[in-house]
């Protein structure tokens, strides 16, 4: 696991970076995460063999893992329909992200999907932005969504204002790297991959540029009651 006050010390030179911020309080989320899996797994091995009383709460989690769902105790950082075996390759991909970013320092790519918190990260990119050159309050700017021409593993550097975001997908559309616009999906294509996409910051403007589409951006597939959602 991650050394949180190793990371706090490593990122103490830069203590100002709202990205920094975000990065240890996402290492913080996914740590108790996965200090619970451990706590209730060991449990339930010695519960299993008889040598702790199993306990109600035990029961639930062998019950939701014999149904191959999240048991509800685990599902608490952040929102998942996944079933348990696909959360928990997700959950190792997520915590893989940022232990990567911990180690090696800001990535070049984001994948935006990792965060519990998406938008405390989108937020930190215009805070980053507004300290460093506008000075304008971050409800005074927005974001122009660039996607970009070159495939994730050829972004080698970091873009001078926001961030490179990877690994988002399309639902009934498809993007055409020629004409760089939305197109018709091909038959049978549920979802496809978007190109990598800078999130750039930019102070707000009145008029929307001609022939924009403001896409709904999804957390999760979930279309129904109060979605979390935002447009880019």
């Amino acid at each position: 696991m991650i050394d949180r006050f190793a990371l706090k010390m490593k990122l103490k030179a830069d203590s100002g970076n709202p990205l920094n911020v975000v990065l240890q309080q996402e290492v913080e989320r996914y740590g108790l995460v996965l200090k619970l899996l451990k706590e209730d797994l060991i449990q339930l091995d010695l519960g299993l063999k008889g040598i702790v009383v199993i306990t109600p709460e035990l029961e639930d989690i062998v019950q939701a893992i014999q149904l191959n769902a999240i048991p509800k105790k685990w599902n608490f950082a952040y929102f998942s329909m996944k079933p348990l075996s696909n959360w928990f390759e997700d959950l190792c991909a997520r915590y893989a992200f940022f232990d990567e970013w911990a180690i090696k320092g800001t990535p070049f790519t984001f994948w935006i999907g990792a965060f519990t918190y998406p938008t405390g990260f989108t937020t930190s990119l215009l805070q980053k932005f507004s300290r460093k050159a506008s000075g304008a309050p971050i409800d005074q700017l927005q974001f122009e969504f660039i996607p970009q021409q070159r495939p994730a593993h050829e972004i080698v550097e970091q873009p001078k204002d926001g961030a490179y975001i990877v690994n988002m997908y399309l639902e009934g559309a498809k993007w055409d790297y020629e004409k760089q616009t939305l197109t018709e999906p091909n038959p049978m294509e549920l979802t496809c991959l978007m190109p990598p996409v800078q999130f750039k910051p930019i102070t707000k403007s009145k008029k929307q540029p001609p022939g924009l589409y403001s896409c709904p951006a999804y957390y999760y597939p979930q279309r129904q009651g109060t979605v979390t959602k935002d447009s880019f």
